[in-house]
């Protein structure tokens, strides 16, 4: 009994692992490239496998962020846009897809810390497939250059909640309770506790503290908004291109498939007549075989029906004359 669920053990480990691994074997779509990296940065993956990266390194839709005390992580965003992960942040790329289209999306999930967005086209195209989503809050974007910022509970920084500050553009800060929008050189805030509405903020916290690369990166924003067309315009060419490749190379298989059947069906119909001459040429020698061992017969039959009176002949008695006439020259003429 104990081996028979030893077996049944192993046997549902091999089926999970079996069901798992499509999914493990997915590619992972790339979100950004490593422009800068300093200090303490982990990047972990889907199955919270942690690495170190590099510049030029590339990070991946759902993979996890995290900085130390000293930690700086800046990205090279896929739709043109630009991030810059501060120290003490705990963050995920939940969603991205940049293709260039309308079904383009741009998810993190900000759980601690802080960090910078210079958004892309997809903010620019497709602002509702923009999103900071915080424990208290989900942030969206018209076209900007903000930061949000999540204080946990028991922080001695401020007030645990969400905070976003908008340098250009626009965000909305939405809750189940309500919703602000938040404009340049101002702060919303949406608390952990309670339950009032979000609300903007009369001054800008100190907290959000700039970092030593601040004037670098507010100088993306211009540098973002001049090249997003172009890099959009120039994915979906690469797509576009890629596609025509794909779709090239689907009909070469397909070509090649059905040249391929077409001889198989040309090997069978072959080798379905030489089945067919075969068998004909079979039977026809059946036949003549036949038709020989019958004049053979028919030879036989009549050379046996030619020996038949000789052999009557042979078996006939012969006449006595003496028995038949009686003695020659008897008879009563003669007494």
């Amino acid at each position: 009994m104990r081996r028979l669920l030893l077996t049944l053990s192993l046997l549902l480990v091999c089926l999970g692992a079996l069901a798992q691994a499509p999914q493990s074997a997915a590619t992972p779509k790339p979100a950004g490239k490593v422009e800068l990296v300093e200090g303490d940065v982990t990047v972990f993956d889907k199955a919270k496998k942690a690495r170190r990266v590099a510049v030029g390194e590339v990070v991946h839709e759902g993979e996890g962020i995290v900085t130390g005390r000293d930690g700086e992580l800046h990205l090279d965003m896929e739709d043109g846009g630009f991030i810059a992960v501060r120290p003490n942040t705990r963050m995920s790329i939940a969603a991205y897809r940049a293709e260039g289209d309308d079904q383009d999306k741009s998810v993190f999930s900000l759980l601690e810390g802080t960090f910078r967005s210079v958004t892309g086209w997809i903010g620019k195209f497709n602002p509702r497939g923009y999103q900071v989503r915080t424990p208290t809050a989900t942030i969206g974007v018209r076209g900007t250059d903000h930061e949000p910022l999540v204080i946990p509970q028991n922080s001695r920084e401020g007030e645990p909640g969400s905070y976003d500050k908008v340098n250009v553009g626009a965000t909305s800060l939405q809750t189940r309770h309500g919703s602000v929008e938040v404009r340049p050189n101002q702060a919303g805030f949406a608390p952990l506790r309670g339950q009032p509405r979000p609300r903007v903020l009369a001054q800008v916290p100190a907290f959000f503290k700039a970092t030593r690369h601040e004037a670098a990166i507010a100088a993306r924003h211009e540098a973002v908004r001049k090249a997003i067309e172009q890099r959009r315009d120039e994915r979906r060419k690469l797509l576009q291109d890629k596609k025509i490749q794909l779709d090239k190379q689907k009909a070469e298989r397909q070509k090649a498939i059905q040249e391929r059947r077409r001889d198989q069906d040309a090997q069978r119909r072959q080798q379905h007549e030489e089945r067919r001459k075969e068998w004909q040429e079979n039977r026809q020698k059946r036949l003549q075989e036949r038709d020989r061992q019958g004049g053979a017969e028919e030879r036989s039959r009549r050379i046996e029906e030619r020996r038949a009176p000789r052999s009557q002949e042979r078996e006939r008695p012969q006449r006595n004359p003496e028995r038949e006439h009686g003695p020659r020259g008897g008879g009563r003429g003669r007494d």
